[in-house]
């Protein structure tokens, strides 16, 4: 998955999906054989977006409701990056929201993990320390283990 981060706001496309219509999510699919999850992630965002060069911050792994390995990629975006809908058959649109806005319901449980445990801690740490909002979220580099993918 990539998230993108600009002005401390998150990006998301609303998108069609045969088996539950109009959906929210992050860009992202599939890692490929000998492809990290960060490369993957930043891969599909292009692809689905054509959004690219973006500023790489910090990577998550995590363990799906499926037993697969799933990648969160954060990347900063600058004022003048914008998505771009790619696919007429997707029906994308796409969104920039704060955290807490983002409807839990439309995503699967490894993904609401993610937004409530990095995304939404991560605001509400910087409004309690008094962080100054930068409009990007402070991240941990963590380093995949390529031993996992």
């Amino acid at each position: 998955m990539a998230i993108v981060c600009r002005g401390g706001k998150v990006l998301l496309q609303k998108r069609f999906r045969r088996s539950q219509g109009m959906v929210f999510e992050f860009p992202g699919g599939m890692v490929n054989e000998h492809e990290s999850g960060t490369s993957a992630a930043a891969r599909e965002l292009f692809e689905e977006t054509a959004m690219s060069d973006l500023k790489h911050t910090a990577t998550f792994c995590d363990v799906n409701q499926f037993g697969g390995r799933i990648y969160y990629a954060l990347f900063d975006a600058l004022e003048k990056d914008e998505p771009i809908a790619v696919d007429e058959s997707r029906k994308q649109t796409f969104h920039w929201l704060f955290p807490e806005q983002i409807p839990l319901e439309d995503f699967y449980p490894a993904d609401v993990a993610f937004i409530k445990n990095k995304l939404l801690i991560e605001k509400i740490y910087q409004s309690e320390f008094g962080f100054q909002d930068s409009g990007h979220f402070r991240c941990v580099e963590v380093k995949e283990n390529s031993a996992l993918e």
